[in-house]
């Protein structure tokens, strides 16, 4: 008995122990299961230390921010979040996380980043959110080609880096710009050395769009020359990217690249063969301007709902510590063909007091790396999040893909001009030829950036203006006073009271009528399903019906919807997007459509035919159907790689029906043919099987009269195929 008293205290004891147990919800945006394997041994040792549970769930990198917003929408986020650096403000903003400044030690956690790196991090007062798992910009060249070229050493300045690429271009390599090629909101990179960005805020705080001023279009000009300029062998390669920079053929090398910082892992895990013979260098500095650098990566967060504000923090805390991020550098480096340079937010990570742990074997031989990260971390800045700049930043964006197709269009009308193809005279010029026609090429793009900036910039800033209002007007007071709104009934509720009296009332009416009461089973049969139906389909649908006419954010409660009748609409097509979206979806559909109709009916009256090796054939034509959408899309991404190495450009150039590589999957205009290419042949399949189902209905004795009639094949498929279908 005594044994048995014993046993339930100390069942009891445990019970009561793993209750008082506090257990954080930790989501984070990962790279590889190995993240999560590193986090998990983390969060153990946090355990430990602290005796609180922290509990990893891993977001891919592809839905992450859907799934945020969703756990925000149904009040059932986790406590701290892993996100993308722009997650802190498009959060925070709304009300959905808390400001780490409110908690007793955010002064010694703010003290581990530099001040610079923190703004876009900041609302007023409020700071949303930490930098934490770094990714930046960096340049890799080879240093023997570098040598046999003359460049004496690692391009310091954007005219050095210029320089550098005239030389390789002119000797027949190329030179590669990824990760940021294109894109908008790499921008402040070029434009923060001339002091100015394309958002800004006056005294008032109203924001300003500097798009129109000399400065900050001669940083973007930079930009548009560094990006889209030169012959690059693509922004679609990926993986082979290492491959090309090591190779010692002059046609494929690319002995100079801007890319990734931890690219130069790859390189020496997969390339050890030139470990000896490559370097990396930082971003250059603007030769008239002050540094500046990229910051991407990943930001830590916590959210408003969280029940464990205190301990959150603390995992906050825990997770900046130096000691846990040498623990996060150590397991990345470690990790063989995987292994890569991860960068710090945390600046004491650098400092000589921890030489020691720099002089770990796992560091050494990498090529600089830890000299080059060190100096790049000091120089990364980040600017202020405006309300409306993800809207703005769209057209910008759209701008810039339309100065990319400007700019290609350009290069290769000159090219053409003098008889060569594009790459051909990209290295005239590199070598100083056709001085006058590169300076008129020049000039032609800065005139029509200029023209461009000057019709997109009066809409932009009234759109910032607006969206100022709408944000003041909407979510000042609401995100003030969010937990009173909560308690408040919503159209939903009202919406479920009357499902529920209706089903109440139906129920009442079968009981009570004598006709209706003896079909009780079969009403009960229909009932389920409709009732099931009305509460997931129906209610949820005409209350997004409902929404569409209102101002409403999906994080925030459904009590602070305002009715604005049909703004939305308005908006919508003012904008053009919906103009856009159905002329697009338009082509779409008036394209695969009859076209696919077409070609699978041909090709199932011919697969229906005795055919020489028929099953063969239907194999060929079927496997679109049992082909999995991964397995196409990898497929269709190598036939249709915008550089040499794709499958249909080095066809077509070996046959010479192309100077230049056609840039598929980069270019506003080839694009959507790319699409429309894939989805008629991936449809294909289904369509023959359909075709061929009703073909083989049509009596064969028809066919056989017809040919000894001397109708042809043709003949036959249009009077007796196409009828009988």
């Amino acid at each position: 008995m005594r044994l048995l008293v014993t046993f339930i205290a100390l069942l009891a004891g445990l019970t009561v122990s793993q209750a008082e147990q506090t257990t954080l919800k930790f989501w984070a945006v990962v790279g590889t299961d190995r993240d999560v394997e590193m986090y998990r041994e983390i969060a153990a040792d946090f355990q430990q230390q602290s005796g609180i549970k922290v509990e990893i769930t891993p977001l891919a990198w592809g839905n992450f921010e859907t799934k945020y917003l969703t756990a925000m929408a149904a009040g059932i986020p986790p406590d701290v979040g892993l996100t993308n650096m722009g997650g802190p403000f498009k959060y925070g903003s709304i009300g959905g996380l808390l400001d780490l400044r409110k908690f007793e030690g955010s002064q010694e956690l703010e003290a581990q980043f530099s001040p610079q790196m923190l703004p876009m991090f900041t609302e007023g007062e409020a700071l949303y959110g930490v930098p934490f798992d770094l990714t930046t910009l960096t340049v890799f060249y080879r240093k023997s080609i570098f040598k046999q070229l003359g460049i004496a050493k690692a391009p310091e300045t954007w005219s050095e880096l210029n320089s550098a690429i005239d030389k390789v271009e002119a000797n027949g390599y190329r030179y590669y710009f990824g990760w940021i090629n294109g894109q908008q909101w790499a921008l402040p990179l070029f434009t923060t050395p001339y002091g100015i960005n394309g958002i800004s805020t006056d005294d008032q705080g109203n924001p300003q769009v500097n798009w129109q001023n000399p400065e900050y279009q001669k940083g973007v000009f930079e930009a548009l020359k560094f990006w889209f300029m030169h012959d690059s062998p693509g922004r679609d390669l990926d993986s082979r990217v290492p491959g090309m920079f090591a190779s010692s053929e002059k046609s494929t090398t690319v002995p100079l690249m801007v890319n990734l910082h931890f690219l130069g892992t790859q390189i020496k895990s997969t390339h050890p063969e030139i470990n000896d013979d490559w370097a990396i260098a930082k971003w250059p500095r603007a030769d008239q301007g002050t540094e500046s650098q990229i910051m991407g990566g990943t930001a830590l967060v916590m959210f408003r709902d969280t029940k464990h504000p205190e301990e959150s923090f603390q995992w906050v805390q825990y997770l900046n510590t130096v000691e846990v991020q040498k623990k996060l550098l150590l397991h990345r480096i470690q990790r063989g063909e995987e292994a890569n340079f991860t960068v710090s937010a945390v600046g004491k990570v650098y400092a000589t007091e921890n030489e020691k742990f720099w002089q770990s074997p796992d560091f050494q031989n990498d090529n600089g790396m830890r000299e080059t990260i060190s100096a790049t971390v000091s120089g990364i800045t980040s600017q202020p999040s405006v309300v409306g700049a993800d809207i703005v930043g769209r057209a910008e964006q759209n701008l810039l893909d339309r100065m990319n197709s400007y700019i290609t269009g350009k290069l290769n009308d000159a090219a053409s001009s003098k008889g060569l193809s594009r790459t051909q005279f990209i290295q005239h010029i590199a070598k100083g030829g056709f001085a006058d026609l590169r300076t008129k090429l020049e000039s032609d793009i800065r005139a029509q950036l200029k023209k461009e900036y000057d019709t997109e910039a009066p809409k932009a800033q009234e759109t910032l203006l607006t969206e100022k209002q709408k944000y003041e007007t909407r979510y000042g007071e609401i995100i003030q006073n969010l937990d009173a709104y909560r308690e408040k009934s919503t159209i939903l509720d009202t919406g479920k009271v009357i499902l529920a009296l209706i089903f109440l009332v139906t129920i009442a009416a079968v009981l009570i009528s004598p006709k209706l009461r003896p079909h009780l089973v079969s009403y009960l049969f229909i009932g389920i399903p409709l009732a099931l139906a009305a509460t997931f389909v129906f209610l949820p649908a005409l209350v997004a019906l409902y929404l569409s006419f209102t101002q409403y954010h999906p994080v925030l409660p459904l009590s602070t919807i305002r009715l604005n009748g049909i703004e939305n609409y308005q908006t919508a097509i003012a904008s053009g997007d919906a103009a856009a979206s159905f002329i697009k979806t338009a082509l779409y559909a008036i394209l695969t459509v009859p076209i696919g109709v077409l070609l699978s009916l041909i090709l199932a009256y011919q697969l229906n035919l005795k055919l020489l090796g028929q099953r063969a054939w239907r194999f060929i034509y079927f496997s679109p159907m049992v082909t999995s959408v991964v397995s196409i899309a990898l497929i269709f991404a190598q036939l249709f790689l915008s550089g040499r190495e794709g499958w249909i450009n080095t066809l077509l150039l070996s046959l010479h029906l192309t100077r230049d590589p056609i840039e598929f999957l980069n270019s506003e205009t080839t694009f959507p043919w790319t699409v429309i290419t894939l989805a008629i042949w991936h449809g294909l399949a289904f369509t023959i099987l359909i075709f061929i189902a009703g073909l083989q209905q049509i009596p064969a004795t028809l066919y056989e009269a017809a040919e000894m009639d001397g109708a042809t094949r043709t003949r036959q498929f249009w009077n007796i195929g196409i009828p009988g279908l």
